[in-house]
């Protein structure tokens, strides 16, 4: 072949794949999108410098390094918002890179918080970290399991744990948070058997799942439009985020205004909206406008799908108290798991912890997941804890669940790891007396015959009421004075503060099993010398008065009057006061 000819075969063929490269672009650029793969444009935050821009000429790992090392020296030197900015723009050059976006929300969440001295500072830093591994990390990677088991973790952990000295600000604000975009318990939820809290414990997320994802859906209902354009005619206009919420709650606290009414029509209009907003043929396009921006609001501020809260309560087979930090835990690790299910890794470390945060939630709601909010929550006073009885079937089964993958390499005859062993035997004991405290001696029996015959024990010997003696031998067979005052003194503190947050069945179960103590004890007595000086419901005072100083006076308000107290302060008698009476039935 001529030498001229090959060149034009060369060139013919060149071009050939040269074309087929540029018709290819559209398709690869394609897949790379939808993989999310395509990383965003340079952030506007890095301007053109005399550093900078040499930097970026090279690529963007050197500027990366530059700015770890500056971000590090502004955080040793106290210039935490400069440091947040740079972290900030970290993340923006490096947005595909899941552990930057960890570390940062970390470092904020850990390091940066502690450094600071108010409650309100650290819990802006403690909620900076998590909500940028949330609402900015995770999307940009959707599929990596260690940004939900960071995020996971700071909930569980820095919010929802004890480590920092600060911890009940948070959990109160990260209630506060949720209730605000729930609501509030409408009037007729109060009734006799319900306490404030269980309106939240068992919240109608289904019916938030079922409204429309966009505004222009739900119009579709004639009614709700009607209803909408009835409100627009007041100057409100139920299409804007936050307003008809906001609506609700300031015609309960009386500070809604009618926007450019004239001043001599202003109380009419007033009067005639309330008609509107109370009239029961609207009842149902105005529950329709709730739901829809409340799980609006679940959505974008929280970054929780209703549906998906609706299928994990449906697989645990409880509803979850959604105030609690450790249920958003359980929702991002249980996410992350579904996410990283396509990982090609054999043995995912990341996938490993993030189960086992899942399981560690479970144990916190089921040791510590009845939260009670405060009447002085607002003012800042923390929320109350106690064993919530519903999830001790769920960690039950979780147990058991758990166990199934370490169980195949134990040469062992257990239906639970002896990895949790110690851990489910301890639980199933508390399980069995807090279900013996409520009167569930149908479940308490339950758990009692499993764990009596699954791993037998002494302490099982005689049956469930001589098992339960055992538990009780401290209350029962107590001679030291100062201890029998000691722990009778701490049941009824625990009672009095249930009673101020709301909690009068868990009051009163607290404070009869103080009373029956204080009788066990002086009805056994060696010498009149041991006698507890005081009668019961001078105790109860005494201590009320004690707890009076850590109480906010709203709750301790509350106390007074549930138990009854006479104006000067001691207690009524107790017999001929129904309220005083009560804790001793």
């Amino acid at each position: 072949m001529r030498p001229s000819a090959r060149k034009w075969i060369l060139l013919l063929a060149a071009l050939s794949i040269g074309a087929g490269a540029v018709w290819s672009v559209g398709p690869v650029n394609a897949l790379r999108e939808e993989k999310g793969l395509v990383l965003p444009p340079l952030p506007k935050t890095i301007r053109p410098s005399m550093l900078l821009t040499p930097m970026l000429a090279l690529g963007r790992a050197p500027l990366v390094d530059y700015l770890w090392i500056r971000a590090t020296t502004l955080k040793e030197e106290g210039r935490y918002f400069d440091a947040y900015q740079l972290s900030e723009m970290i993340c923006e050059l490096q947005p595909k890179f899941g552990a930057v976006w960890g570390f940062q929300g970390w470092n904020m969440a850990y390091n940066i918080s502690v450094t600071c001295k108010t409650p309100e500072e650290r819990w802006r830093w403690v909620r900076n970290g998590y909500e940028l591994i949330r609402d900015r990390g995770i999307p940009l990677n959707p599929n990596n399991t260690q940004l939900y088991r960071e995020l996971a973790w700071i909930l569980f952990h820095k919010v929802g744990d004890y480590m920092d000295e600060m911890h009940n600000y948070y959990k109160l604000q990260f209630a506060l948070i949720m209730e605000d975009i729930l609501g509030d318990a409408p009037p007729e939820y109060h009734r006799d058997g319900r306490v404030p809290g269980d309106y939240y414990r068992d919240y109608d997320f289904a019916s938030l799942a079922a409204m429309p994802r966009t505004y222009e859906e739900l119009i579709k209902d004639p009614s709700v439009k009607d209803f909408a354009d009835k409100v627009s005619a007041f100057g409100f206009d139920a299409s804007q985020p936050g307003l008809f919420l906001g609506l609700l709650k300031g015609l309960v606290d009386g500070t809604v205004q009618i926007p450019n009414a004239p001043e001599h029509l202003r109380e009419t209009r007033l009067v005639e909206f309330k008609a509107l907003m109370n009239d029961p043929a609207t009842a149902a396009a105005r529950g329709a406008l709730e739901r829809f921006w409340r799980a609006d609001r679940l959505r974008t501020e929280v970054k929780l799908e209703p549906q998906r809260i609706v299928d994990i309560q449906n697989g645990f087979g409880v509803s979850l108290d959604w105030r609690l930090p450790e249920a958003h835990a359980l929702y991002w690790a249980n996410l992350g798991l579904e996410k990283g299910l396509d990982s090609a890794t054999a043995i995912d470390v990341h996938k490993l912890n993030t189960n086992r945060i899942e399981f560690f939630c479970l144990q916190k709601m089921f040791y510590r997941g009845r939260m009670a909010m405060s009447p002085s929550a607002n003012l800042g006073e923390p929320p109350y804890y106690g064993p919530d009885i519903r999830m001790a079937k769920v960690l039950f089964n979780a147990y058991l669940e758990d166990s199934r993958e370490y169980l195949k390499d134990e040469n062992q005859n257990s239906p639970v790891s002896i990895n949790f062993v110690t851990g489910f035997v301890g639980f199933v004991r508390t399980a069995i007396v807090r279900y013996h405290e409520l009167g569930m001696q149908k479940e308490a029996q339950e758990f009692y015959d499993f764990i009596s015959s699954t791993y037998p024990d002494p302490i099982y010997e005689g049956g469930l009421d001589k098992f339960l003696a055992r538990q009780f031998a401290y209350d029962r067979k107590n001679p030291d004075l100062p201890k029998v005052i000691s722990r009778i003194e701490g049941l009824i503190q625990r009672g009095l503060i249930q009673y101020g947050y709301g909690e009068d069945e868990e009051a009163i179960r607290y404070l009869n099993r103080a009373r029956e103590v204080f009788n066990l004890y002086r009805s056994d007595l060696s010498s009149k010398r041991l006698d507890i000086p005081r009668t019961f419901p001078e105790l109860v005072t005494q201590n009320l008065e004690r707890l009076g100083p850590r109480l906010y006076k709203g709750t301790y308000d509350v106390i007074r009057r549930k138990l009854g107290l006479t104006a000067e302060g001691s207690a009524a008698p107790a017999d001929g006061s129904e309220a005083a009476s009560r804790p001793a039935a």
